[in-house]
């Protein structure tokens, strides 16, 4: 079996990096640049964030926000808590669908 060499997305003409199982018009080969950009990956990253990202923040964080003591600081730690699982989530879809050279 062949393998392509390039994104298969109509016009980009860079390395292909990615495989995602698709749907038969799309052969889910993707560059680096187009598989941060591919829907399902980032919607289900997305999805993982609001449910894991949430009940970290009220975990961590409820009992300043329920005093509201909300500060700059703890705006932002509320901030990283979202971004972490949402990395986490892209990171293993990348590393579970990263092509191989032989």
């Amino acid at each position: 079996m062949a393998t392509q060499s390039t994104c298969g997305l109509v016009g980009c003409t860079r390395a292909a990096s990615y495989r995602f199982v698709s749907s038969a018009q799309d052969n889910g080969i993707r560059c680096r640049w187009h598989a941060l950009v591919y829907w399902p990956v980032c919607g289900r990253a997305l999805k993982v964030a609001v449910i894991v990202g949430t009940i970290l923040m009220v975990i961590n964080q409820g009992d300043v926000l329920l005093n509201g003591h909300l500060t700059v600081l703890v705006a932002c730690k509320i901030v990283l808590t979202y971004t972490v699982p949402f990395s986490v989530s892209t990171y293993s879809a990348f590393a579970a669908n990263r092509l191989h050279s032989t």
